[in-house]
């Protein structure tokens, strides 16, 4: 009997003391983080800090102001959990999502005109730099960059369409207010080093900018020299991120972004999430699937577990319990 006790022990603090060194890191390099999957962990974590009511609140709150994506995406947060939200909620997500698939049919492509762009914002923001004034790094370097990758698409038959899109999505969050400082600093000093703003600067003060033909063919030239090796990978993510979740989403959840490293770490949270990833992040606070994998969450995942194992015990009891009575012949 004392062996049986020592061997369930041994049984269950092999993976308590496993996910308390691979959350100290003690197994980085060792372990993969896609060995440990991420699922059990997030859903047990997020069945204590959120629940069907709040997530009901939460939806019936964004199609109050108009905001349906959020709406849909804490109701696809509800369906991973597996929380039923409220039949009234339900219904008027459900006639808000027939609304919108009408809409939507009327509707352009969101990456629309911003090739154009491009040659508009180097206007701008070269004019500021022949001129000595201050200007965007960031809105100049990926523009030049984006013509760059402009042409790359084209001679590549689409080779360099990801850069393209990170492009393109960059300069929304930019305009959009999402860019953090940080993150913008880091990307303005990648541009830099890909772009050379004083060389730029001595090519564009030949051209007359307001010509948007002039400074296309100038910058387009220019381009053609852009090191593109330090800031593809960057770029990269932003475009695995809109394939995961969408151009707007993409847009939104660079806000938790300050790093290239949380710009892979939210990446990679996308590709298992999908369009519910940032609704986790508002419910919980982590930005990361790593963040999920803890002894905290390890142990409400086995509780769940057992919760569930008792109660299907409990109505398989019942159950013979209910069937050994029926059988039972009725006294005289």
């Amino acid at each position: 009997m004392r062996f049986f006790f020592d061997a369930v022990i041994f049984i269950l603090l092999v993976p308590v003391l496993f996910i308390l060194a691979y959350q100290n890191g003690l197994l980085d390099g060792i372990v993969p983080d896609d060995a440990i999957p991420a699922d059990p962990f997030v859903r047990a974590e997020l069945a204590q800090t959120t629940s069907a009511s709040d997530l009901s609140r939460r939806i019936d709150k964004a199609l109050d102001a108009g905001n349906f994506d959020d709406a849909v995406m804490y109701a696809d947060v509800a369906d991973y959990m597996g929380a039923e939200i409220e039949p009234g909620t339900a219904s008027r997500l459900e006639a808000e999502r027939s609304l919108t698939r009408t809409v939507s049919r009327n509707t352009g492509s969101f990456f629309e005109g911003f090739i154009v762009g491009d040659v508009r914002d180097i206007g701008q923001e070269g004019t500021k730099l022949v001129q000595g004034q201050d200007y965007s790094k960031l809105v100049l370097g990926l523009s030049v960059v984006g013509l760059a990758a402009t042409t790359a698409t084209i001679a590549t038959g689409g080779g360099a369409l990801p850069a393209r899109v990170g492009v393109s999505l960059l300069k929304v969050a930019e305009k959009a207010g999402t860019v953090t400082v940080r993150f913008g600093r880091d990307m303005a000093r990648i541009l830099g080093e890909a772009v050379n703003f004083e060389k730029l600067k001595s090519v564009l003060k030949d051209v007359n900018l307001a010509d948007t033909s002039a400074t296309r063919h100038a910058v387009t030239d220019y381009a053609n020299g852009v090191s593109m090796a330090r800031v593809t990978p960057v770029l990269g993510d932003v475009a695995a991120l809109e394939r995961s979740v969408g151009p707007a989403e993409s847009v939104r959840l660079l806000k938790y972004v300050n790093s290239e490293a949380d710009l892979e770490r939210v990446t990679k949270m996308s590709a298992k999430l999908g369009g519910k990833t940032r609704g986790v992040i508002e419910i919980t606070g982590k930005t990361s699937l790593r963040a999920f994998k803890t002894v905290a969450n390890l142990i409400l995942w086995v509780v769940g577990w057992g919760w569930a194992f008792a109660a299907a015990l409990g109505a398989a009891f019942l159950g013979a319990v209910g069937r050994r009575l029926r059988r039972r012949p009725a006294r005289a």
